[in-house]
């Protein structure tokens, strides 16, 4: 987080997401999970602008990729949760 321009936390949010997403006891809340993760996320730290700076230092070598799956399982939340409120 600290070499990040922005010091977003997005790379270790992704990182857990993902772990927990893999774990088959994690699906039932996988949406709710990250949609409740990354509101989170953004709302203490900045936003990612994918500089890349992150992968570069990060111990783990955890790959910038996986803020591109997290992204994608929010935005499936976010769809999911429109559709289930329009039903109301």
């Amino acid at each position: 987080m600290a070499a990040c321009p922005n010091s977003a936390a997005n790379l270790f949010t992704a990182a857990k997401v993902s772990h927990l997403n893999l774990l088959p006891q994690g699906q039932a809340e996988r949406y709710s999970r990250v949609e409740a993760m990354v509101d989170t996320m953004e709302e203490f730290f900045g936003s990612c602008t994918n500089h890349g700076e992150c992968q570069e230092a990060c111990p783990k070598e955890i790959s910038i990729d996986f803020i591109a799956l997290m992204n994608k399982d929010y935005l499936k939340a976010k769809f999911k949760n429109r559709k289930t409120l329009a039903r109301s």
